[in-house]
């Protein structure tokens, strides 16, 4: 790391200390540790939206699966390719938790949900086998820590290339990664005075590491709570009454 970038990570590192104080009040991501069709979902279409708007297509889902006598807090790809054949596809299943929105502002674009299939059709069809669940995730995990496969399937899917939702799927899984989006680059640039540098979310996820090391904390942690103090959230866990 160049002399500047040290200057930089810690400059952030001692404004994130001033504001977040200690990690052990912050408020963490839970995630989908046990139903990957969830971390699918939730991560596909956390960008460009108003979390809320996530949270909506989440209980959608769930409420769907369950009126299909499923248990979507256990949906791998297989329940998660079902759900679209019940209803007859992405635009069906787009009515069905009653988001229409596209994968990205140009002409021609995917659905969000045709986005969603894909990538569970992706993780079925693997080469080397098939992921399935959020077990098979992190077991992957411990055969290659850089999740090379699943990562080169994940980022050939339209409009994933910048691999935003990829670091947040891992999140939401459970493994340590780093999901820069437009509010955390905001906070960056603002807070390092690097206001109109371009900042790409691969070089925030560099640095958001970097300054989670001299925290000390961990990094998807770190990310998280910046993404709550940026959009207007609640920060730190409620106090326990004694």
């Amino acid at each position: 790391m160049t002399t500047e970038l040290c200057e930089i990570a810690a400059k952030l590192t001692d404004v994130c200390r001033s504001i977040f104080d200690d990690e052990s009040q912050w408020i963490e991501a839970d995630g989908y540790p046990d139903s990957l069709a969830l971390c699918i979902i939730d991560s596909i279409f956390s960008t460009g939206s108003h979390y809320t708007s996530v949270v909506n297509v989440v209980t959608a889902y769930r409420a769907m699966r369950r009126a299909q006598g499923g248990d979507p807090n256990s949906d791998g790809v297989q329940e998660l390719l079902a759900s679209f054949e019940a209803v007859e596809g992405s635009a069906g299943w787009a009515e069905a938790v009653n988001n229409r929105k596209p994968s990205h502002t140009g002409r021609g674009a995917l659905l969000k949900a045709e986005v969603v299939r894909r990538a569970a059709l992706a993780l079925a069809s693997l080469e080397g086998g098939p992921i399935e669940t959020a077990a098979d995730v992190r077991e992957e995990f411990l055969r290659d820590s850089e999740l090379k496969r699943l990562k080169k399937a994940w980022l050939r899917l339209p409009s994933q290339s910048s691999g935003v939702t990829f670091n947040y799927f891992l999140i939401l899984v459970g493994l340590q990664s780093v999901k820069p989006d437009r509010m955390v680059i905001r906070f960056i640039e603002q807070h390092a005075g690097l206001e109109g540098k371009g900042f790409t979310p691969k070089e925030a996820a560099s640095l958001i590491s970097q300054v989670a090391e001299l925290y000390p904390t961990q990094a998807r942690k770190l990310d998280h709570v910046i993404w709550r103090h940026v959009s207007g959230r609640d920060v730190f866990r409620a106090a326990e009454l004694t």
